[in-house]
């Protein structure tokens, strides 16, 4: 019954709240650009100590601690949901509290400032997880719960300078924080490995895989490969900029959208990528879309592998002992990495054959615009199957093609072999690695990227019924909407027949595109435009489209929004030259 209780119970309900209003003025003289986020307004909580100890902390709405000493977290957020489709948050933590106690006050400020939101991305993607489901959700708990007793035992097995499980730790820290400022629970910082909804949302790649382990019965309108993602890497001529963008697809369900900074107050010699950018979702300390920028001077992208070999799916290669999930294993890659290939290389300890992606990691200090690249480290791949995880350095394929390009399709032999693929791309060039519609887009298409608005054109594509890359042997229309950089799964004709599954008709779209440049990266910032593309396209409009019964709690109507450049407010320093080897 304890499964019923946290996966079937509704959250807390929470009463609507009026429109945020913060008191914060912007001086004019800092709004340079008409689609910076800089100009809107924010909510601001500060998390401090109540009393002389950290045993218990309290929220205070403002800037400000009654005392200076006793701030641990403070937090900024703007809901911007319905003027831009993302809200905006930045969480700082300061160095004169200990890691656990920051890591739990982050959480805190998290789950006060972004509640609602939470709540309705709960409802979207959560409630419902278990009806009709029964069986599956409880072998689903009985794994993740020895999951995180496995886990529980580790941290407490391994000594506290173990820089790899000190960080699981801290994740499921300001894990903790989160759930019980959303909860309204006392704020006493403690470390819960617990199963409970906001801990399931941490989930959401990984279940593409767990439910095909543990035997759940498929959507029919889901997408049938689990994620899909664009990714792009790109050097300008004359390697004077160099770019990096990434488009999430997915269920439509899940646009309750926050972008997001975390800027901890640890000691950057152990944690050099104390701060972190990413697009992200409520309630989720971790991009799952991916894109994040991290202060060591990276950024990590992916697009999803799916494992058309079932015999993967079995105990042999997924355990709930010895295994950490992705999302926890992408968190502490960009904490702790200093280098492409570190981050690919602690990426890799403890595969749980969940979220199978290909990572495509950029490592920032080794370009200076209009100077060649270095012949290694510039760019660095990894690619994961149940049992199985290689890595490969891809700066060479950067420095021959001037771009590199990421679609849900294995560039290395073996996880090809072993995840299905290459039997499927004897079948249908959908499969094939180089044969695939977005690949030969951005082979015939890439040279247009010369600044951040054509890298934003390129990464909102979709021109189905007019590209030959699109056309399919389908009927009664001879083009998918899935066959563009971005892509509408939504305008494909219901009951229409497709060659391939993934090509008709489902809830399936991208959902935003995020990109950077060198300038932008250097400030930790990036470029995010939130919902499907359109134009040529029809805009996307809840009122007007073929899906029926998909959740969509708190999301706008009609998503004919334009892009937004984030413009931090917390101070940022980033490493921009290669780290000393001593």
């Amino acid at each position: 019954m304890k499964l019923l209780f946290f996966l079937f119970g509704l959250l807390a309900a929470i009463e609507q709240e009026k429109p945020w209003l913060g008191n914060n003025r912007v001086p004019i003289e800092q709004i340079m650009n008409d689609h910076g986020s800089s100009k809107f307004k924010y909510e601001y909580v500060s998390v401090c100590v109540n009393g002389t100890d950290e045993t218990l902390l309290d929220i205070v709405h403002g800037k400000e601690c009654k005392d200076s000493k006793s701030r641990v977290a403070l937090g900024k957020y703007s809901n911007q949901v319905n003027t831009t489709g993302w809200g905006i948050l930045e969480i700082e933590t300061f160095a004169s509290h200990s890691y656990d106690v920051q890591a739990y006050a982050a959480g805190v400020a998290e789950g006060e400032l972004t509640r609602l939101q939470i709540y309705y991305h709960y409802r979207n993607t959560i409630e419902t997880m278990c009806n009709n489901h029964t069986l599956f959700c409880k072998r689903l708990y009985i794994y993740l719960q020895q999951n995180l007793d496995w886990m529980r035992s580790q941290v407490k097995a391994n000594p506290p300078t173990d820089p790899f499980w000190r960080q699981v730790n801290l994740t499921f820290a300001q894990l903790t924080g989160v759930y019980d400022a959303y909860s309204k629970r006392n704020l006493t910082p403690e470390i819960g490995f617990d199963l409970h909804p906001i801990y399931m949302m941490q989930l959401a790649g990984d279940m593409f895989d767990l439910n095909k382990f543990l035997n759940k019965t498929p959507d029919p309108m889901g997408y049938p490969e689990g994620g899909r993602c664009s990714g792009f890497i790109k050097l300008a001529p004359g390697n004077k900029d160099l770019f990096i963008a990434h488009v999430s697809m997915s269920s439509l369900s899940w646009m309750q959208r926050i972008l997001k900074i975390y800027k901890f107050g640890y000691d950057v010699n152990e944690v050099p990528g104390h701060i972190v950018t990413f697009s992200g979702y409520p309630g989720a300390l971790i991009s799952s879309d991916d894109y994040t920028i991290t202060s060591a001077g990276l950024t990590s992208i992916e697009t999803t592998i799916a494992i058309f070999n079932n015999t993967l799916y079995t105990d042999k290669y997924m355990k709930a002992e010895g295994q950490v999930h992705c999302w926890i294993r992408s968190m502490i890659s960009n904490l702790l990495s200093k280098t492409g290939k570190q981050w690919v290389d602690t990426f890799g300890r403890y595969n749980s054959g969940t979220y199978n992606n290909q990572w495509t990691v950029l490592d920032w200090k080794h370009f200076t615009p209009g100077q060649p690249i270095p012949d290694k480290d510039v760019l660095w791949i990894s690619e994961q199957t149940p049992g199985y995880y290689e890595s490969r350095d891809m700066t060479w394929y950067l420095k021959k093609y001037s771009y590199f390009s990421s679609y849900n399709i294995p560039f290395i032999p073996k996880i090809s072999e072993r995840s299905g693929f290459d039997m499927k791309a004897k079948q249908f060039s959908w499969f094939e690695w180089g044969g695939s519609p977005r690949a030969r887009i951005f082979d015939r298409d890439h040279n247009k990227v010369t600044d951040i608005d054509s890298l934003t054109k390129l990464m909102r594509y979709n021109d189905y019924t007019h590209d030959e890359f699109a056309r399919c042997k389908c009927t009664p229309l001879p083009y998918t909407g899935e066959g563009g950089i971005s892509a509408r799964g939504d305008l494909n004709t219901p009951g229409g027949t497709y060659e391939v599954e993934s090509m008709g008709f489902r809830d399936h779209a991208g959902l935003d595109f995020k990109g950077t440049n060198y300038e932008m990266f250097k400030k930790l910032r990036f470029r995010a435009w939130g919902g499907p593309p359109y134009d040529p396209l029809p805009v996307f409009d809840w009122n007007h489209t073929n899906l029926k019964n998909v959740r969509h709690f708190g999301q706008p109507d009609v998503w004919n929004f334009t892009y937004v450049d984030l413009e931090w407010e917390l101070a940022t320093k980033v490493q921009l030259t290669p780290y000393s080897s001593n």
